[in-house]
């Protein structure tokens, strides 16, 4: 009568091979930078869509609080940056909002362009002192288009209202 003994693998075909651990390795390595960067150019147009966002709920806020406190606001508008003012009657002059919510922003990854009633308003023109859009205490507003334009290749994210509606956001094709 025979007798068969079942045999492990030997030695040789115990593990996998250095070469086959390495090759995995790479495999490994490529997808994650691949996801790495993936990520890293999403947070960038996240901050820009967010900024956008940002702007676009501030305005709405500035409405409000000009007709809550019956007052005249504006927003100046320069390349980087953005800021809210409020009109001072017994002065006779345009004040920054000492609100922190209204505070100066200041962009690092886009520049803005601004058009009011279809008319562009170059940066260089732009006075800190002086509201580019004015958001009057009867809660309208002049008509404007912001434009979030990337330093980097990609589409801008817009800012806009017709004056009496919603300020809404939108990205440009």
């Amino acid at each position: 009568m025979r007798t068969f003994t079942t045999r492990s693998c030997d030695a040789r075909h115990a593990g996998f091979t250095l070469i086959e651990l390495l090759v995995v390795m790479v495999i490994v390595a490529v997808l994650a930078t691949s996801v790495v960067l993936g990520f890293v150019g999403a947070d960038r147009e996240q901050n820009l869509r967010t900024e956008a966002e940002r702007l676009a709920a501030l305005i709405e806020l500035a409405r409000t609080e000009a007709l809550s406190r019956n007052e005249e606001w504006g927003i100046a508008i320069d390349r980087d940056s953005y800021r809210f003012l409020v009109f001072d009657p017994d002065l006779n002059r345009w004040q920054i909002s000492a609100d922190a919510t209204f505070r100066e922003r200041t962009l690092t990854e886009a520049t803005l362009t601004v058009k009011v009633e279809a008319l562009s308003i170059p940066a260089s023109e732009a006075n800190k002192d002086q509201p580019a859009i004015l958001i009057l205490s009867s809660g309208e507003q002049t008509p404007f288009d912001i434009d979030f334009t990337p330093t980097w290749d990609s589409r801008l994210w817009r800012v806009h209202s017709d004056g009496l509606s919603r300020t809404a956001t939108e990205r440009m094709p």
